[in-house]
């Protein structure tokens, strides 16, 4: 795997549509644009980097993964929950690693081989982060790595070197991309809510995930006009705050008049601008 650092075009205009490409791996395939992009269309195939930026007027999307279960049209969706507590943070990091490293290690446990990240670079596009002692507070972002297995030290390429150095003392947390393994909000969010498709998706394929303006989403109850749609009170729906601490904001209603059920309504998303 190269270690070179590319940031190929950052933005590109088709037809009206503005694509905003994160740091990606050296992959060309995931750059060839189609003309414009078609935010309704899903595809079993990876055609850009994920959470890829799309914008057209005042709506937003961002590139997505679906997990193994297939959504609706207008159901809310979170990011992946993680494979295990472990995966969170207090990671053992594998060695000494010097300011600009590009390559470090961390130990891996029987609960952090699993899917994806027991798959060489299943969670590439994610992120590592340091949470104790020497390098506490850093962030980047993961281009690759090998599979998880046992109690193995498992190599992990970053996108950005190290600016502050590693010890055999240090620890670290992984989290896959928030647009990777998607799956409907539930009625508790376990993470943070990454939009809502405009098409029924298919397991495990690849879609746009509407996180800006207007769209129209799948509500519980009735929501008043002008005020706050949030997520964290039914699964895959939107309903109305309530100063729920398990309530997340998705957006503003720009048309009231929900009575439930199957309906849906237009909320003004603000999950990205």
């Amino acid at each position: 795997m190269s270690l070179e650092l590319k940031y190929y075009e950052p933005v590109v205009n088709r037809n009206g549509y503005v694509l905003m490409f994160p740091m990606v791996a050296d992959n060309d395939e995931l750059l060839k644009v189609q003309n414009p992009p078609n935010p309704y269309a899903e595809s079993a195939y990876q055609q850009f980097p994920l959470g890829t930026k799309l914008v057209n007027g005042e709506r937003v999307w961002r590139y997505t993964k679906n997990a193994a279960v297939a959504l609706n049209i207008g159901a809310p969706i979170q990011q992946a929950k993680p494979v295990h507590a472990e995966q969170d943070d207090d990671i053992a990091v594998g060695a000494i690693f010097a300011i600009g490293a590009t390559v470090i290690s961390v130990t891996s446990t029987a609960n952090l081989a699993a899917a994806p990240w027991s798959t060489k670079d299943g969670g590439a596009e994610g992120y590592i982060y340091f949470n104790v002692a020497a390098g506490l507070g850093q962030c980047y972002k993961i281009k690759g790595h090998d599979a998880f297995s046992g109690t193995s030290e498992i190599p992990i390429t970053l996108y950005d070197p190290l600016t502050i150095a590693l010890t055999a003392s240090s620890k670290a947390g992984l989290v896959q991309n928030p647009y990777a393994n998607v799956l409907a909000t539930e009625a508790v969010v376990s993470g943070v809510c990454v939009g809502v498709p405009g098409i029924d998706v298919t397991a495990s394929y690849y879609f746009w995930s509407q996180t800006g303006g207007p769209a129209a989403v799948a509500c519980n109850t009735t929501i008043a006009l002008g005020t706050y749609a949030v997520v964290g009170t039914t699964a895959a729906k939107a309903d109305p705050s309530a100063a729920v601490t398990t309530e997340l904001p998705i957006g503003i209603m720009i048309t009231p008049g929900v009575t439930g059920g199957a309906d849906h309504a237009l909320i003004f998303l603000t999950l990205d601008r």
